[in-house]
């Protein structure tokens, strides 16, 4: 399906996203709107956004000691101003009423106690030194959130343990994404310079659908400028307002579309002779490449032969000022049986296009903090992580694996910092029996959490802005350095910052010289390292640092280059060289009546993070997103209406759900976001909300990269009451 994108079919969705935008005028749950002429008198204080690793910086106005006001930071490429109906969502976090009051410990009977936490501390200092002189510091894991603090802290204590066993889950479901990059750049991630780009193919839109508001003033200032922005999808996403092309696929067949591509680029001399002089076997690749036309391509996808070949013609034309697009999918979701070998395969194309860290193209390398060169360095450690021996392709580890090691007895010690992985990760009940087989489970959480009701300890976390954080460096094409201050005091007497508990875990067990520093001194030395004083940091919140231009790249891989050819890929089961994997399953293998089950983030939420916010919640209620989308030709077929109450099953769930029909998805695929059926009741807000798609996903991990594949699900559908 090929669709020029118009207003109108945006209506719906834009309405829901500008509700939630109005409400960050008055925020609820805080300070009345009264106030605001007052909040804008006072001094306003610079925070961050914690629900995406983005960490959009903005300015935080209060009122007797509530946040009242909430104004993106202009200086922030990311925010550009403004926030995301996120950001306004949960920065009404401190005032939610399913706040955790007291460090819990989990008792016989399954139910909580309240203890002290002196005491809980102490317990936990014991059970973490019992493991490790028992089995070993390889028993200890950690599972963190992708914000500074957190994953700083937390990574700083494990290998002070001497454990390496420290894993990001905001990016676990499209670990092999960034996997797949770092194989072939040495890099994990890029950066794409839309407002600047000719043409960009961005694939996978609608698994992450949370663009944060720099990036879409970038891509409304390219459309305006004249640039080609196509996305690639099986379902279109709101986002794809700002596209002007909308090219739909068969769900998990991008990898042949970028083949395809990659072929017909190649036979362009002039950008077969530049590349060559970039990359490391290419001449491989090239032959490896032989079979993938564009009629072969157009069978796979469903796209048109004949658009697949203008596509590489555009983008040819474009070059350097194009690139294929992977990033939107490397927050979640991007979780088929090919996402690691689409993800080399688009690294490569990317270089054959010339566009690495130039005007209009994509940015692979960025400035960042240098810890080492700080008082604050990296602890070295000699174990080797738990998780590459069944996951060698992945770059930072397998949050997965780890939880799969846990089920099976090897990891006895889990600390889960803002990581709800019973209600993200495929097979919730599998999950459960990972967590709750550890002798030592501890959720460090400011609410009670589907997963922090399997942990053994639950200790109760200060929400972002009731604690001074580290800064972070985001962004590549216009990095920005980011300092974090405290804005309020915290609602909970009893909550403590992140880094307090770390620092109070490490006089338990020991470690505490690994923490002689304040948060202060850390982010002094933070600043330092990248050129900047903290003071003035903190004055302006975020603080432009200088690019790296395109001679200055250098590729961290042995041969110094882009490498087309992966000696760890073949050993892993796949070619040398990126070509087609087909995806793990196929309803066209099952049979009639059989649906791919798609899921990821929507433009109000990310993950389940986002899903207990009050406002939130409300926008996902009033606007019907908790819905199933199924397309209209198939729905047709199957007797099913709009608005019918449907029932999804497979071998491992079943449920009743509204369905939304539509003809923005293709027919062999459905789609529940990632963000509903909260199966706590102390999750109040988003009670009664959705299904949970991930019931309906077996723990499977994709070979080699360790990705959950959460979209490899198959369910069929009927009526309820049929």
């Amino acid at each position: 399906m090929t669709q020029p994108i118009t207003r109108r079919t945006f209506v719906a969705a834009s309405a829901a996203g500008a509700a939630l935008a109005a409400s960050g005028a008055a925020l609820a749950g805080c300070a009345s709107s009264s106030a605001v002429d007052t909040a804008y008198a006072a001094e306003a204080v610079n925070t961050q956004c914690a629900a995406c690793p983005k960490q959009c910086s903005y300015a935080a106005y209060t009122v007797d000691g509530s946040i009242d006001k909430v104004v993106g930071n202009a200086t922030d490429p990311a925010s550009a101003g403004a926030l995301c109906a996120r950001g306004y969502g949960m920065a009404t976090a401190a005032t939610s009423a399913d706040r955790l009051e007291s460090p819990m410990r989990r008792t016989d009977s399954g139910s909580y106690e309240a203890i002290p936490w002196d005491e809980a501390l102490a317990e936990i200092g014991k059970a973490l030194a019992d493991i490790k002189a028992d089995k070993g510091a390889a028993a200890l894991a950690a599972i963190v959130p992708g914000t500074s603090t957190a994953d700083w802290y937390t990574e700083r204590f494990m290998n002070a343990l001497g454990s390496p066993n420290v894993y990001l889950n905001a990016t676990t479901a499209s670990s092999s994404v960034a996997s797949g990059l770092a194989l072939a750049t040495g890099f994990t991630s890029y950066e794409v310079d839309y407002a600047q780009a000719k043409m960009v193919v961005i694939l996978g839109a609608s698994t992450v659908e949370m663009p944060d508001p720099g990036t879409i003033a970038s891509l409304e200032a390219a459309k305006a400028a004249g640039a080609k922005i196509v996305m690639v999808d099986s379902r279109m996403p709101a986002s794809a307002s700002v596209a002007t092309e909308y090219l739909g696929v068969k769900a998990g067949t991008e990898l042949a579309l970028v083949l395809a591509v990659a072929r017909g680029l190649l036979s362009k001399d002039d950008l077969a002779n530049a590349a060559a002089a970039e990359m490391e076997g290419l001449a491989e690749w090239e032959r490896a490449l032989a079979s993938y036309t564009p009629q072969w391509a157009a069978s796979v996808t469903g796209l048109a032969e004949d658009r697949i070949q203008s596509l590489v013609g555009e983008l040819a034309a474009a070059a350097p000022a194009a690139c294929i697009d992977l990033t939107w999918m490397a927050l979640f979701g991007g979780s088929y049986g090919n996402s690691g070998e689409l993800a080399r395969a688009v690294a490569l194309t990317n270089t054959v296009l010339g566009c690495w860290n130039v005007p209009g193209g994509a940015y692979v390398a960025a400035p960042t903090i240098d810890w080492s060169a700080t008082a604050m360095a990296p602890i070295a450690v000699e174990e080797a992580d738990a998780t590459a021996a069944e996951y060698p392709l992945a770059a930072a580890g397998s949050a997965a694996q780890a939880l799969r090691l846990a089920h099976d007895g090897a990891i006895a010690g889990l600390i889960l910092v803002d990581a709800n992985v019973v209600a993200e990760y495929p097979d919730p009940d599998y999950v459960r029996e990972a967590v709750e087989a550890c002798t030592l489970s501890v959720a460090v959480t400011p609410e009670m959490t589907e997963t922090a009701r399997c942990c053994t300890y639950v200790l109760p976390e200060q929400v972002w802005a009731e604690s001074a954080q580290l800064p972070v460096v985001t962004g590549a094409v216009h990095p920005a350095l980011k300092v974090s201050l405290q804005v309020i005091d915290p609602a909970v007497s009893e909550a403590r910052s992140v880094s307090q508990i770390v620092e109070g875990l490490a006089q338990a067990t020991d470690t505490a010289g690994a923490f002689s520093f304040t948060v202060e001194d850390a982010a002094r030395a933070a600043c330092e390292s990248c050129g900047c004083a903290y003071e003035a940091a903190a004055a302006l919140g975020a603080t432009s640092l200088a690019p790296v231009a395109a001679e200055a790249v250098v590729w961290p891989t042995a041969s110094g280059k882009v490498e087309c050819a992966c000696a760890a890929c073949e050993t892993a089961g796949y070619t040398a060289t990126p070509t087609w994997v087909e995806p793990s399953v196929s309803p066209d293998a099952l049979g009639y009546g059989y649906y791919r089950l798609t899921t990821g983030n929507q433009a109000v939420q990310a993950t389940t993070k986002t899903a207990n916010a009050a406002p939130v919640a409300a926008i996902a209620e009033q606007y019907g997103l908790d819905g199933l989308w199924m397309n209209a030709a198939a729905a047709e077929a199957a007797g099913i209406a709009g608005g019918d109450k449907v029932v999804i099953e497979n071998e491992y769930a079943s449920a009743p759900v509204r369905v939304h029909v539509t003809e923005l998805i293709e027919p062999a695929a459905m789609y529940l976001a990632s963000h509903y059926g909260v199966e706590d009741d102390e999750q109040r807000q988003a009670d009664g909300l959705g299904v949970r798609q991930a019931r309906f996903a077996t723990f499977g991990l994709e070979p080699g990269y360790g990705a959950p594949l959460l979209q490899e699900t198959m369910v069929t559908v009927g009526k309820a009451g049929a």
